[in-house]
């Protein structure tokens, strides 16, 4: 006869958690702040934040498309499984791979309880949705209408992207931050197809790179580091900007100061300084 009753109290209890971002912390003991998530207009679970980033369950998200969705985490090593895609990813590595393709996202996962919660963006990319947050940041909306997975597959970026634009990309990203943050990676590619957009630069990455009329941004062309075999990290690094990534926004010019920077610092503006690089437009 009790049995009902302790149903019913624990739904209670459940939607409070839901409600009421105080108990939800204390629930599993964190102290995030937390938010509601509205899918297609029903309360369907808690965002949390850390730092800048929102967090939600992809779980939620699945569940409201119909989708199924497991997931396992060992050794630092998160593997996401549902139908269409694969997603994993490696703590700390600042990126996870979902069927062929890459997607940013420098702060990682959540693990909450036996929950999981991935970044708002990465979950965008993930399903193909728009995830919108309240100016208070006290409420999280999305909608599952036009929700796809994923798609890329083996060759996903040979077989969508300019071939001169894949060998040079990770190539300059190599020579110039090699031994740079992941960020710093994709900060230096952003420079070149930034530079790539504009139409104060050439028209073709090998001119870019090559290019002297702007005084050369790329030192390593005349050292030869520009052919050295670009690393596996760099490589990303180059499929990230392909993907739309940007860490600097619409900079054109990159020097690392401990060789001086007395032209760019009188000349441009300083837009971020990441690892041993100053960005600048």
């Amino acid at each position: 006869m009790r049995k009902p009753a302790l149903r019913s109290a624990l739904a209670l209890l459940l939607a409070l958690c839901l409600l009421c971002p105080g108990l939800a912390a204390a629930a599993d003991g964190g102290d995030s702040q937390s938010m509601p998530v509205y899918i297609d207009g029903l309360l369907s679970a808690r965002a949390y934040i850390s730092g800048e980033t929102v967090f939600l369950p992809p779980e939620a998200v699945c569940a409201a498309a119909g989708l199924s969705m497991s997931w396992s985490e060992d050794n630092g090593t998160l593997t996401l499984s549902f139908p269409g895609a694969v997603l994993t990813g490696l703590k700390g590595s600042g990126y996870f791979e979902a069927d062929g393709r890459y997607i940013y996202a420098p702060d990682g996962w959540l693990v909450r309880g036996d929950v999981l919660y991935l970044p708002s963006d990465a979950i965008e990319r993930l399903f193909g949705v728009r995830v919108s947050v309240s100016a208070k940041r006290d409420r999280l909306e999305l909608s599952t209408d036009k929700l796809a997975v994923i798609s890329g597959g083996a060759n996903y970026y040979e077989l969508n992207y300019d071939a001169e634009l894949l060998y040079w990309l990770p190539q300059v990203i190599n020579a110039e931050a090699k031994f740079e943050p992941l960020a710093g990676q994709i900060g230096v590619g952003n420079v070149v197809m930034n530079r790539l957009s504009s139409p104060d630069f050439p028209d073709t990455i090998f001119e870019v790179i090559y290019d002297t009329e702007h005084t050369i941004q790329f030192e390593p062309i005349s050292t030869g580091g520009i052919f050295q075999e670009p690393t596996e990290q760099a490589t990303i690094a180059a499929y990230l900007c392909l993907e739309g990534y940007s860490t600097v926004d619409d900079c054109l010019y990159f020097v690392n100061p401990e060789f001086g920077s007395g032209w760019f610092d009188s000349s441009l503006e300083l837009v971020d300084t990441i690892g041993h690089h100053n960005f600048y437009k």
